[in-house]
This record gives C-alpha cells, sequence and structure tokens, in this order.
C-alpha cells in the first residue's frame, strides 16, 4: 500500500492492471470502513471485503525482486515509506481532532493527550499491563479516525522479516513451502494464545507471520509473472476470476464471515481464521488483477482507478477522519430514524464526498508539492 509518484521510473513498467486492482481495493475498503449497513447488507460486507487486507500484503511482495538491493537498504526505504507518514498524519489528525473536540467541549487536553499515547503504545499494550481504560465518547474519536492505521504498523513488521530472508527463502522451492507453512501455524498458534488471554499483542504482532508469509507468496507469483497480462490466456483469465469469485461467495455463505481480517483480528471463528485468510491471500489477486484488466480498456475510468491504486496508502490513512466529519454535517441520522433505506442512502452519500474530499485534497497537496520541488531545483 505504499504510495508511488506517477513520475517514478518504477511506475512506467508497472502493469496498470494492478494498479486498478489496488484502486478498486482501497474503494472496497472505504465501503466496508464506512457504510453503517443493515443485517441484510452484511453477507455483501463480508464478500466485498472478506479478501482486501490479504489482497494488499500478498501484492504487496509482488514487485520484489531478489538481490536488487541488500537487506539494510531495503529495510531502510521501507521504514521511511510507511513510518514517516505513519507519525505524520497520526498527528495531524491527532491535532485537528483535539482542536475540533476542545472547541465543541467533548474532550479535555489530558484526555485526548492519553488518546494520543494509548495510539502510540497500542490498546492491547495497555490491556495486556491493565491500564487501559475506557475511551470517552467524543463528537470526533481519535480512535476511529486512526483505526485504520493498524495494517501500516502491521506492514512494517511483516516488512522487516520479509527483507530478512526473502531471497534465502525464494531460492528454494521445498524452503519456500516450508518456511510459508511454518509462519501461517505461528500465527495460528498465537492467536490461539490470544483467544486464551482475550486480548490481542501489541500491535497485533500475532498476524504478522501471516502476512509475512502472503507477502512471501506475492514474491514467488511476481518471479514466475503469474499476475502478468502474457501469462494465461484471456479465456482462461475469465474462468479463474469466476472461480475465485465462486469460492468467496461459497466461504462466506456458508460460514458468514470466514477469514475477516478486522482491526488486525481474526473473528467470527477465532485462531481457525487464519487458514481462510491465507487462502483469500493466494487467490484474491488472480480475480482483482483479471477483472480490472477489463477496466483497463474503458478510457478515463482505467486512468481514474489507476490514479487512486497509486495513492492507497494517504487513501487509507485520511478516510476516517473525513468520513467522520462528513457525518456531523449529515442532515439526517439514519440509526436514530431506523429506516434501513435511510441508512444505506446516508452511508452511500458519506463514501461518495469521502472520496470527492480525498481527491481534491490530493490534487492541491501534490501541486504544492510539484511547486515547492521546482522552485528548490530552480534555486
Amino acid at each position: 500500500m505504499a504510495e508511488n509518484t506517477v513520475s517514478s521510473p518504477l511506475v512506467k513498467q508497472r502493469d496498470y492492471a494492478q494498479d486498478i486492482a489496488k484502486g478498486i481495493g482501497i474503494l472496497l475498503v472505504l465501503q466496508v470502513h464506512i457504510f453503517d449497513y443493515p443485517q441484510w447488507y452484511q453477507i455483501i460486507m463480508a464478500i466485498t471485503g472478506v479478501w482486501l487486507m490479504p489482497f494488499f500484503f500478498t501484492l504487496s511482495g509482488y514487485y520484489y525482486r531478489p538481490g536488487a538491493r541488500s537487506r539494510g537498504e531495503s529495510i531502510r526505504r521501507r521504514t521511511v515509506q510507511l513510518l514517516k507518514p505513519y507519525f505524520m498524519y497520526s498527528g495531524v489528525i491527532w491535532v485537528i481532532t483535539t482542536v475540533y473536540n476542545l472547541i465543541s467541549g467533548d474532550l479535555t487536553l489530558w484526555a485526548s493527550f492519553k488518546q494520543y499515547l494509548t495510539f502510540l503504545f497500542s490498546r492491547n499494550t495497555l490491556t495486556l499491563l491493565g491500564l487501559a481504560e475506557k475511551a470517552p465518547r467524543t463528537a470526533i474519536s481519535f480512535s476511529s479516525a486512526t483505526g485504520p492505521f493498524w495494517f501500516i504498523a502491521m506492514m512494517f513488521f511483516a516488512d522487516v522479516i520479509f527483507f530478512l530472508i526473502a531471497d534465502w527463502v525464494l531460492a528454494n522451492m521445498k524452503r519456500f513451502l516450508s518456511v510459508t507453512s511454518g509462519l501461517i501455524m505461528l500465527t495460528f498458534l498465537l492467536n490461539v494464545l490470544v483467544a486464551k488471554i482475550g486480548t490481542g499483542l501489541p500491535w497485533n504482532v500475532q498476524n504478522v507471520p501471516m502476512a509475512t508469509a502472503l507477502m512471501l507468496f506475492g514474491a514467488m507469483f511476481g518471479r514466475h509473472k503469474v499476475l502478468s497480462k502474457g501469462f494465461t490466456t484471456p479465456l482462461w483469465t475469465v474462468i479463474n476470476s469466476l472461480v475465485v469469485v465462486g469460492l468467496i461467495v461459497l466461504i462466506q455463505w456458508q460460514f458468514r464471515g470466514a477469514g475477516a481480517f478486522s482491526a488486525g483480528v481474526f473473528m467470527y471463528f477465532g485462531a481457525v481464521e487464519v487458514f481462510p485468510c491465507v487462502l483469500f491471500g493466494i487467490i484474491s489477486p488472480f480475480m482483482a488483477v483479471s477483472f480490472s484488466r477489463l477496466i483497463d480498456k474503458i478510457p478515463v475510468v482505467n486512468k481514474a482507478l489507476a490514479w487512486v491504486g497509486l495513492r492507497t496508502l494517504p487513501i487509507l490513512l485520511v478516510h476516517m477522519m473525513i468520513s467522520q466529519f462528513i457525518t456531523l454535517l449529515t442532515p439526517f441520522d439514519a440509526r436514530v430514524m431506523g429506516r434501513q433505506g435511510t441508512i444505506i442512502a446516508e452511508s452511500f452519500l458519506n463514501l461518495v464526498l469521502t472520496v470527492v474530499v480525498i481527491v481534491l485534497y490530493r490534487i492541491v497537496w501534490e501541486f504544492f508539492l510539484k511547486k515547492i520541488k521546482s522552485g528548490k531545483q530552480k534555486a
């Protein structure tokens, strides 16, 4: 999910169908986070959302090439790519939400500061130490606004492990299968522990081994170019995509959420969730990228989705705060009115406005960055 710039040499070599797939994926993430859906909509949410996080982890490993950079350089670059926006965006969001809540009288400065400390040290850390306290109900919740940040923390830990072992693991297929199987089983055992102690481990690290395994699967896919345009015929691309969709629908219909990956915690069936989650991470790229190859032929739409796909990281980090502010401006409250049609209408309006605000923000932000960069080059 790392952010890329359109002018990057790497982007020119990219398969834009994969960027379109990421664009579709992050829009579906927004749908899952923003929709206040009624009971009958849950199966739709499960089908459209259950494969998303495993998909992003798998695709993040796709472009890795063994030996391209040293382990230290890869870790250094990824640390900057992930932790810099992690702290920068969380700091800005904390200031904005704190100012609003102080003005509205919903929160004291000290209580707001404790919320930020909880974010930095992980709510699970405080729970394990017996220091957690119930978060106050506020008009703009900093905790909710930074909820998606769990993905960045987990990606960072998974990346460090991945870069340390990737070259060694990918050099041998037997080694690859044994290591990925071991990582998956380790995640399963850690989630068994989580079920016993009743809370996640700090920063949800119980799921990091699984995320690393999915990145290794992605790197193996990249090595054999299994997601490339020429890997298979268009007919088999469509057939394989339909089979993947059918598998996801079947699992969701039978188990109502198996493999759901929300806030870094497996839901519904405990530790066994690891296995369908890994399955989704392996099969979902075929569905998403194959579908994106069809969209790639549609002018304007393909460029718009690729533009979104190249900016998944900032979109992930800001959308919940923007959505919360938009909710305050909504002239009705569907949950109070109790009308299911109104719930869907309000949620859809919130989603559309959130996307519009994000697009305008990125256009303006990138315009000023370009001006600053050109000014420095002239100087």
